[in-house]
């Protein structure tokens, strides 16, 4: 594979690898930081046609990368599902906090 498209690769997944360990840490600011400088790198990369002798390695990165974004989607889903029971919980306290102050009142 050409030296280039090799290390935008690395790089590409090694973004991956970063935005995967910021959505462990809820840190999804920096997800959405990565997932920019990413999809730039991915553009640059994919710019010309891969070769048929390097299909195979760019597969490999390819797949690795598909897996990383599963993973950080499935945090992503677990976040939102977590803020909108918040949310939620949130709305009730105001809705009995109002009701409350209506009958006293």
């Amino acid at each position: 594979m050409e030296t280039r498209r090799s290390e935008q690769l690395k790089d590409i997944v090694a973004l991956s690898q970063q935005m995967l360990e910021k959505a462990r840490a809820l840190q999804w600011d920096s997800v959405a930081e990565l997932e920019g400088r990413r999809k730039e790198l991915v553009m640059q990369c994919f710019r010309c046609p891969t070769s048929e002798q390097d299909a195979p390695a760019v597969a490999v990165c390819i797949r690795e990368i598909l897996r990383l974004n599963q993973e950080i989607t499935v945090l992503g889903g677990d976040c939102r599902e977590r803020l909108a029971a918040e949310i939620h919980t949130q709305q009730i306290g105001r809705a009995v906090s109002a009701a409350y102050l209506s009958c006293s009142g």
